[in-house]
């Protein structure tokens, strides 16, 4: 800068580049994370169903068959496979189910979710669907 506080052309310039070089780079995110980049059906399966798991005993535990049943009707999927893992070394074994057949497109989405532990605790666990069209 100079003493009237106006910055000369080359650090105008170097500005300029700066800005339009994070815009490039945030567009190129953007675009990146709103793409479709999977071939299978989409996965339609509401989350809650899964709040009523627990961990018991070093399990994971609840009645989620007849949830995944009536979600699996209303969406005219011919299977569904669940798989609950615990990550880490925290003892608790995981959980795998599934319901109809596994034999077709299948498509597949992967959360994590928060369950409660009897102990108290409150722990992180990765969720796998996958639905057979």
């Amino acid at each position: 800068m100079n003493r009237k506080g106006s910055l000369g052309f080359p650090e105008a310039i170097m500005a300029a580049m700066i800005v339009t070089l994070t815009l490039t780079m945030y567009m190129g995110i953007l675009v990146l994370n709103v793409s479709d980049d999977h071939n299978g059906p989409e996965v339609n399966i509401d989350h809650r169903i899964f709040e009523g798991l627990t961990l018991v005993d070093g399990e994971i535990a609840g009645d989620i068959e007849g949830k995944l049943i009536s979600a699996m009707e209303r969406h005219g999927y011919k299977g569904v496979s669940v798989t609950c893992e615990v990550p880490g070394e925290l003892g608790f074994e995981g959980m795998h189910l599934v319901i109809g057949k596994m034999d077709g497109k299948i498509g597949c989405e992967r959360f994590p979710l928060l369950l409660s532990c009897t102990d108290g605790r409150t722990i992180p666990v990765v969720i796998e669907v996958a639905v057979c069209v």
